[in-house]
């Protein structure tokens, strides 16, 4: 179904329209391709659209759309795609700002997708047009569903996008990029080892994306696969490095760091986990992975004053206000859903980290989190008392602190589930 960098400028689709299209046509598709060649998406679509209306418009219609799902760069509104005049190195956006004006030469989603139809119902006598008219409506429902105008379009979008990705896995007529989309359905619905086939057709086919590869080194950790997942993962962190992507780096530095851990080498371990603090603060499952470290290395007792040093940099010394407060709340609360899905003994760590010297936190409401999250951990260890008292305790830390008590971690609503619960 052609490598990912021909589709760069349409030459598999070519080579299967160029049996089936008006000498009109044609020209106009290898115009556009010399344009594509040359990084000019506007005017190659320009070309096509002189021809839109011709014998041929099904099979320019599935053009158009291949061009523009895989150059625009702008969506506005989910209602319109911008293509650039020059291709470059600009990330695609979504502009939902209401003032964005819709430009002449901005392609239509709706109207790409209603071609496309009616290019798969003139497919039914011609499997060569069903076929990459199908390849096409699944590039434009992808990012319809990420970019979508209201609900029920993502919800449609998506429903198209899957059935028509099923039929094309079934018919083996996956690209490269439809078989990395349909790699993550597998990976979501069923498990890595179903979606590992098609991440490794989508690389082999040159869909270079370096989440291809940290997902390959997620599969192969789950696997124990342990020496492959480390050499994906940091193959991955290089890639995310050239786009400058820290997130994604740090994802990649917590995997190897978690691959590390289920080796035994601790060391190596540590420095991954350290590695991924370092590139995003907020990174929960690396201070859940160093309590690990510390705990196996070093003992319960380590791992607990270890922790509560790094909840302390985490917590700050910075007054909250009404918009730092709930995303340190986001933090605590993702930091003790961790913890309390790991074992017991980690659960009573994060615990004693949360409550070790809360006395010399002069700030009311981060006082108030610590109490309501060692609060929850309490329930998940049977101690119902402690978790009433912590629960309570809390409430009243965030009333003196005059921010607002934040709906995820209010004590009231916490110690009436408790109750109901314990009856």
């Amino acid at each position: 179904m052609g490598s990912w960098p021909a589709w760069q400028d349409l030459g598999p689709l070519l080579d299967v329209a160029e049996s089936h299209v008006d000498p009109g046509a044609w020209q106009a598709l290898e115009r556009a391709q010399a344009l594509l060649r040359e990084g000019k998406p506007l005017a190659a679509d320009v070309e096509l659209a002189k021809v839109a209306g011709g014998s041929s418009r099904h099979w320019i219609a599935v053009a158009r759309a291949d061009l523009a799902a895989l150059h625009f760069t702008t969506c506005i509104r989910g209602v319109a795609w911008r293509l650039p005049e020059q291709v470059g190195a600009q990330a695609r956006a979504i502009d939902f700002d209401p003032e964005t004006k819709v430009a002449p030469g901005d392609l239509s989603v709706e109207a790409l997708l209603t071609n496309l139809d009616d290019a798969l119902r003139a497919g039914e006598s011609s499997s060569a047009l069903a076929t990459q008219a199908r390849i096409a409506r699944v590039r434009v429902t992808s990012f319809a569903a990420s970019c979508p105008a209201n609900e029920e379009v993502e919800r449609r979008a998506v429903a198209i996008m899957n059935s028509d990705l099923a039929t094309l896995a079934a018919e083996n007529h996956l690209t490269p990029d439809l078989a990395y989309v349909w790699a993550g359905l597998q990976f979501q619905t069923y498990s890595g080892t179903a979606a590992r086939p098609f991440l490794l057709q989508a690389r082999e086919g040159g869909f270079d994306d370096p989440s291809v590869g940290y997902l390959l080194a997620m599969i192969a950790f789950e696997q124990r696969e342990y020496a492959e997942a480390d050499q994906l993962a940091a193959e991955a962190a290089e890639r995310y490095a050239e786009f400058g992507d820290a997130n994604q780096r740090a994802q990649c530095a917590l995997l190897r760091g978690e691959v590390a851990l289920a080796s035994e080498r601790f060391d190596d371990a540590r420095v991954h986990f350290s590695a991924a603090l370092e590139l995003s603060a907020t990174q929960v499952g690396a201070l859940i992975g160093l309590t690990e470290v510390s705990r196996r290395d070093q003992g319960p007792s380590a791992a607990a004053e270890q922790l509560h040093g790094q909840l302390l940099q985490l917590t700050g010394d910075a007054e909250l206000d009404t918009q730092t407060a709930p995303l340190l709340v986001d933090t605590m609360e993702a930091l003790v859903i961790l913890a309390n899905a790991s074992d017991l003994e980690v659960a009573q760590i994060t615990r004693e980290a949360l409550l070790m010297t809360i006395d010399n936190e002069p700030d009311a409401f981060k006082r108030g989190l610590r109490y309501f999250y060692a609060a929850a951990l309490e329930v998940r260890l049977g101690d119902y008392e402690a978790a009433r008292g912590h629960a309570a305790t809390a409430q009243l830390e965030f009333e003196e602190s005059g921010l607002p008590v934040p709906d995820k971690a209010d004590p009231r609503a916490f110690l009436d589930h408790l109750a109901e619960a314990t009856r």
